[in-house]
Parts: C-alpha cells; structure tokens; sequence
C-alpha cells in the first residue's frame, strides 16, 4: 500500500471509529463522521431559518466538523510517518482494526441521538 493510500485509510478510520468529544446543547463523545452528519443536515436549515439559534447550531457542528477533519488527517500523516516502511500496512491493519473492536465498546456519548447513556457505535445510528 503506498504512503497515500495509507494515510487516506487511516483518517477514514480515525473519522468513522475514533471518539471525539463535542460541544453542543450537551456535550458528548462521538466519531467525526457523526457530527459531518450533523453539519450536513444542518447546513441546508439556514436556508429556511434564518434565526440566531440555528446558524449557531449549524456553525458549531460545521466548526467542529472541518477542524477535526484537519487535525485527524494530520494525526493519520503523523502515524504514518512514525511507522517502519517495511511493516506499515501491517501495522496500519492492526490500528484500524483495533479502532473497530474499541467502537464495539461503549465509549461513545451521544445525547443528541441515543441519551445521557454510553453507547458502542452501532447504538449511534439508531
């Protein structure tokens, strides 16, 4: 696997599994593609509502949404850089799917979409 390819499938990792705290109404802890999915819902909103309370709503998911998107892709460069080239993909596997068996614990927070409780990844999307 080349460096890029390596390095694009590591933030995809980081976007769809790492739990990442959040502000909002309550705060949580939740993979960035969950609040990519907030941002997306709520950015077409301001087109139809023009008030304070949405645009602070759909300014704060698109915030959060662009500087974790930087600050993961920056993490996957920095990881990949750190690993040996002769073993990165084995070890870029293993990272990855190390990230999937931690998103099958409950170590997300999502009162916007679950409740006040810990949830695994799945419990996200209900």
């Amino acid at each position: 696997m080349t460096t890029r390819s390596l390095r694009w499938t590591l933030w995809a990792a980081f976007v769809l599994f790492l739990p990442l705290p959040y502000f909002m109404i309550e705060p949580g802890r939740v993979p960035a593609a969950q609040l990519f999915m907030f941002a997306a819902v709520t950015a077409p909103l301001l087109y139809t509502d023009f008030g304070f309370t949405m645009q602070f709503i759909a300014g704060l998911f698109l915030a959060q949404s662009l500087l974790y998107g930087l600050l993961l892709w920056l993490l996957a460069a920095f990881v990949v850089r750190l690993l040996p080239a002769a073993r990165q993909t084995a070890i870029a596997v293993a990272l990855i799917a190390a990230l999937a068996v931690l998103a099958l614990a409950p170590v997300y927070q999502a009162p916007l979409s679950h409740g006040p409780l810990p949830t695994n990844w799945f419990g996200l999307w209900e």
